[in-house]
């Protein structure tokens, strides 16, 4: 008989494409302004929405003959996904596509794309959450669990990359690399320079929101006892059947239920003859927030949204690390080595963006951000002359440039905002 932990874990190597051609895929969210500098309503009404706007691309996808997915967030941040795609560049098509549809939407209702991870001026108070029931289940939730999980569903915005996975041993060693590196990616990535109309300094505040909306479903895998590439994917199966429900699966009309106990309570109560239903597992797996979770694929959630024009560099970080071969095999020897204090201190330095700051083995936040910009570049050209492909590289170089000389984007954005006698929403709506 098998348990519900090799039943969830079966599931999630489902995936698994068994050494064939590895694909990726992302989510990328974004918060929308109108012409007054004003978040737009979520829902339908007499203001211009984000329900409508998903309604126009829609439309206009039809009308191009196109196909995009685009889908709302709690507080109505659009949230754009691709197809997966076996390099950078089909996703590059795909968001061209869907940039090129969301402008003409824009300027015809005069709104304007906010390319930050945090709303720089609203509350959470200000932000109508979206009429969707799993929604006001997560949001009550959460008022229980943390001082910042109204934040992380209103006023946030990230890019999530999801990596298929090829076997068990390729799954675990994935997402001990994730765990170890995320937090450098939290502070490389930063790019949410205003909260509450006012500048935020050195705090890296959306990795702070997800540190503090509900320590049961987020953090780290290291924070769960998860602490090795060994096992991993086996302890994580083990962990979640321990994290409280917050929704059950929809029912046949799409409504989703609430159930008060345990993932493994719930699941438990829902098998027949021993076996659960696929779509459970799907459910339980989604309600996990660590920066990388497993679903049939790895989707590795650490990076904020970034500014115009780097979109796609969290997709062409985690491609080059994850990619297998002589530099993943570097980089697994190198974080295999760091002690688990190391990682703790590590991930506990990740919520302020001093790149002085000491990581592992003495090493700077900058002299580790140096060191994985070159992996990076060296995996991503050896996989362009692999697959007889354009060098990927070029949609994370200009990235790392930036933040090598002049520090990560939310410092930057402070920086050029201090130079301007304007407001910050004069700067966002400039911007």
């Amino acid at each position: 008989m098998n348990t519900l932990v090799d039943q969830i874990e079966a599931h999630i190597l489902s995936g698994c494409t068994n050494n064939q051609k590895r694909a990726i895929g992302a989510e990328i969210e974004t918060i929308l302004y109108n012409s007054n500098g004003e978040r737009i309503p979520v829902d339908h009404g007499a203001e211009y929405s984000a329900a409508d706007l998903i309604e126009d691309i829609d439309s206009r996808c039809k009308d191009m003959n196109t196909f995009v997915t685009c889908s709302l967030e709690p507080g109505g941040q659009v949230e754009w996904a691709s197809h997966p795609a076996f390099n950078i560049h089909e996703i590059q098509n795909e968001w061209n596509d869907i940039q090129t549809i969301l402008k003409r939407v824009c300027t015809e209702n005069e709104l304007t794309v906010v390319d930050l991870a945090l709303d720089p001026i609203y509350s959470p108070t200000d932000i109508k959450l979206i009429k969707h029931r799993k929604y006001q289940l997560m949001n009550n939730r959460f008022l229980t669990t943390g001082k910042h999980g109204q934040w992380m569903m209103r006023n946030s915005a990230s890019v999530q990359v999801n990596l298929d996975l090829v076997d068990k041993q390729d799954a675990e060693e994935c997402g001990f690399i994730a765990d170890c590196i995320s937090p450098l990616a939290a502070v490389l990535f930063s790019n949410a320079p205003f909260m509450n109309n006012s500048p935020l300094g050195y705090e890296n505040i959306r990795y702070r929101i997800w540190e503090d909306t509900d320590p049961s479903r987020c953090g780290h895998f290291l924070d769960h006892g998860i602490q090795g590439a060994a096992g991993l994917l086996n302890q994580f199966c083990h962990y979640i059947l321990d994290v409280p429900v917050i929704f059950t699966s929809p029912d046949k009309n799409g409504h989703v239920g609430f159930y008060d106990g345990t993932i493994k309570q719930w699941l438990e109560s829902t098998t027949e003859n021993n076996k659960l239903n696929s779509e459970d597992i799907k459910t339980a797996l989604h309600q996990i927030f660590t920066h990388g979770r497993y679903k049939t694929v790895l989707e590795i959630r650490s990076t904020d949204r970034p500014p115009k024009g780097f979109e796609l560099a969290p997709i062409a970080f985690w491609q080059a690390l994850m990619e297998q071969g002589k530099t993943r095999d570097i980089l697994l020897g190198e974080v295999s080595s760091w002690s688990l204090s190391e990682r703790m201190k590590l991930n506990l330095n990740a919520s302020t963006l001093d790149m002085n700051h000491l990581g592992p083995k003495n090493k700077t936040i900058l002299q580790w951000f140096e060191w994985l910009a070159e992996l990076v570049f060296v995996s991503l050209d050896e996989r362009a002359s692999i697959l007889k492909i354009d060098s990927e590289r070029k949609y994370i170089e200009p990235f790392f440039e930036s933040v090598l000389s002049k520090g990560v984007f939310t410092v930057q954005s402070q920086k050029l905002f201090a130079e301007k006698e304007i407001s910050i929403k004069e700067f966002i709506m400039k911007k």
